[in-house]
């Protein structure tokens, strides 16, 4: 059931803070603070919390709300058609999640997102995101932005250049298959199938592996591959 912003806390001060959180949050950001009280008093929303490890949304659910974590952690996992591999990736709030999915020929969800820490998330029927793009003009700049963002960034990937030893082939792989190109990743994929992907021998791969584990830019397991910071990879 919705729930109204300003309906969700009646003690004072409430909207205050309330308007605070929404202009942290990328959709909202460079909204006036008449904007942003106006938005409190008339925006329908769900507010969920989600326990640690709780799932917030299944990969292939239909997209008919946009998914705002506004506080905590969240695990996105991604796996490949055939099952072969997956990548799981930590995203901290504010973040949107697939807001691309609320438009266009593709509206089911590519990922799965769990609760990697208590989480709190905002659901917006695409009826009431509707509204506020036609009312707020920077609404619908801030939902193109982030929309175009994603789609520069996956046009730039088949353009980039090709890798010319094992070790750069790895990254390159790792980096086409994340949301978002920083923080903490896990690859779960055996080493025959990475070989395999890349076109390298299994030993070629291993070798490369364990030269990144020995310079702790990885951590390896067996079928895993550990990433800390991708952006230091």
């Amino acid at each position: 059931m919705a729930i109204e912003i300003n309906q969700i806390e009646g003690i004072e001060g409430t909207e205050t803070r309330r308007e605070s959180k929404l202009k942290e949050m990328p959709l909202f950001m460079g909204l006036s603070k008449k904007d942003l009280e106006d938005v409190t008093k008339h925006t329908h929303y769900n507010r969920k919390h989600y326990k640690k490890g709780a799932t917030i949304i299944t990969e292939g659910k239909p997209c008919t709300s946009l998914f705002v974590v506004t506080s905590g952690w969240v695990r996105a996992i991604t796996e490949n058609d055939n099952n072969a591999y997956r990548m799981e990736e930590t995203m901290q709030a504010s973040i949107i999640i697939e807001p691309e999915k609320l438009f266009g020929i593709t509206t089911t969800y590519h990922s799965s997102y769990i609760a990697h820490t208590t989480c709190e998330v905002l659901e917006v029927t695409k009826e009431e995101v509707m509204k506020l793009i036609e009312q707020y003009l920077i609404v619908r700049l801030n939902l193109l932005n982030i929309i175009c963002r994603k789609t520069q960034h996956l046009e730039h990937i088949p353009w980039m250049p090709c890798a010319n030893d094992t070790t750069s082939a790895i990254v390159a792989f790792i980096r086409r298959h994340v949301y978002y190109p920083a923080g903490k990743k896990i690859l779960y994929i055996k080493m025959t199938q990475l070989a395999k992907e890349l076109g390298y021998s299994r030993l070629e791969i291993s070798n490369a592996l364990n030269a990144l584990s020995d310079a702790e830019r990885i951590i390896l397991k067996r079928g895993i591959i550990e990433i800390p910071a991708l952006q230091l990879l």
